[in-house]
């Protein structure tokens, strides 16, 4: 099954339950330290889901509820942005008309009575709509919920539902559950809305006062931020969209930078496109295989890269330990599998090189999943085919003792890996076409790792890359007083 095909099926198990699950508190306190690091233990990697003719839109807010790493870090921050949020007046060219607005609130907030909103079920006082606009085809709107008492556990006053309806649709028809495109339990300090098809639209809103800025995809770290004519929120439809980054600064502090919507690969990747991704590339994959995941990766990582990725190695490896991907506790022993490895990289914004570890087992999984695999960060461009990528494809935070798995990619000349610390040999590896999995002690901060030739030479040396891919570019600083 190619990676279209999972694709197709992910759609069609995702646009049966589409309205996004809770995540208050996670959202407020986790969120700022995430991380999109995927390690061999069992986690699936992501699968981007793209929509051809069929409108799909998907709300930011809504993700598994997350504990806080640090329990005493305060979320009275965001709760204090979110109700000035709340307090704002509505925006839009729509939400100038005060008594299509007075309608919409009325109908949303019956409609909650009567129980028309599975997923908004608690007391709610009132309903105040804080966007509302025609967008290329569309009338879109965004309204808050206000409860009776906020949430018990996760404190947040308001819920936020998404509305999507053809243009010019009457406030009962926005209001109807048909056009219910995302639900909250939680009303955050920023709230975004894509609508994909071929009228796409992307809408983006902030407390008043705070205005948006946006940049061209920019070379390393370098933007070049332009404000919104809009100011405290930002529409973009399909003729408008860009490769982007977008800022919201609030009194003169920048609280949110993120990628825009979209990615570099708008269609599936070209020949010439795949022969570029190829040209560097050592050990042995398939063509399809690296076309299918060049374009996930690229779909996943959206603008966040400044080019297509590259597909560094592909080979065949046995005896990999590979966990359950639900994590479970009971499975304290992983299972041992041979699988197809391709390992992906390419420039990212902020000027280091991101990269993704995909691995295929040969045979189906019982728990279900495809693939798994690990993200890394690297400063020395991975595609050098006359350098070494190293990257641990195992936990590196169980601890500083024991084992871990590293796949090294090498030079072709490479017959052997060596891996140092301290100046004495910790490990040693034979390689068959320019890669080795091989066991290393933990924790690998401080290894060397070299690639020798046929008499013992070094050919090429360098450390292990960091496992995830970093984020310090992009700023979430809502929970900042």
């Amino acid at each position: 099954m190619t990676v279209d095909d999972e694709l197709s099926r992910a759609l069609a198990e995702l646009s049966r339950t589409l309205t996004p699950q809770p995540d208050p508190y996670g959202r407020a306190t986790a969120r700022y330290r995430r991380s999109r690091q995927r390690r061999l233990g069992g986690l699936v990697l992501v699968l981007a889901v793209s929509v051809g003719s069929t409108a799909f839109a998907i709300a930011s807010p809504g993700r598994t509820t997350q504990l806080p790493a640090d329990p005493s870090e305060s979320i009275a921050p965001v709760l204090a942005w979110s109700d000035r949020l709340l307090q704002s007046p509505p925006r839009g060219a729509v939400a100038g008309d005060d008594s299509y607005v007075r309608q919409l609130s009325e109908q949303l907030l019956a409609a909650q009575r009567r129980g028309e909103f599975s997923r908004l079920t608690v007391p709610v006082s009132g309903v105040k709509v804080l966007f509302a606009d025609d967008v290329d085809g569309h009338r879109i709107a965004l309204a808050a919920f206000v409860r009776n008492q906020p949430d018990p556990v996760t404190g947040w006053p308001s819920a936020a539902v998404w509305l999507v309806a053809d243009e010019g649709a009457s406030a009962q028809e926005l209001a109807s559950t048909a056009s219910v495109r995302g639900v909250s339990d939680a009303l955050e300090p920023y709230e975004s809305l894509s609508v994909d098809g071929p009228k796409a639209a992307h809408v983006a809103i902030a407390p008043a006062g705070c205005v948006f800025l946006s940049s061209p995809l920019p070379d390393g770290d370098t933007f070049r931020w332009a404000p919104e004519p809009t100011g405290s929120y930002l529409v973009r439809t399909a003729r408008a969209q860009r490769p982007e980054w977008w800022r919201v600064d609030c009194g003169g502090v920048t609280r949110k930078i993120t990628p825009g919507p979209g990615s570099l690969a708008s269609t599936p990747i070209t020949d010439a496109q795949l022969a570029t991704a190829m040209s560097r590339v050592r050990g042995s994959v398939e063509q399809q295989r690296a076309r299918d995941l060049v374009y996930q990766w690229a779909q996943s990582e959206g603008y966040r890269l400044t080019a297509l990725p590259s597909v560094v190695w592909g080979g065949h490896l046995a005896g990999l330990p590979i966990s359950p991907a639900d994590g479970s506790p009971s499975a304290t022993e992983p299972s041992v599998e041979d699988a197809q490895v391709t390992v992906l990289a390419a420039p990212a914004v902020g000027g280091d090189w991101v990269g993704e570890v995909s691995i295929a087992p040969d045979q189906p999984r019982s728990d279900g999943v495809l693939s798994t695999g690990t993200s890394f960060t690297a400063t020395a461009d991975p595609t050098d085919p006359g350098g070494v990528l190293a990257v641990s494809i195992d936990d590196d935070t169980g601890g500083s003792e024991g084992q871990q798995i590293l796949l090294v990619v090498t030079p072709a000349a490479a017959t052997t890996v060596r891996v140092l610390r301290d100046g004495q040999q910790v490990a040693r590896s034979a390689v068959s076409g320019s890669g080795t999995a091989m066991q290393v002690p933990r924790p690998t901060a401080g290894l060397v790792v070299e690639a020798l030739d046929a008499s013992g030479g070094t050919i090429a040396s360098g450390q292990v890359s960091k496992q995830g891919a970093q984020r310090t570019t992009e700023t979430d600083t809502w929970n900042e007083e």
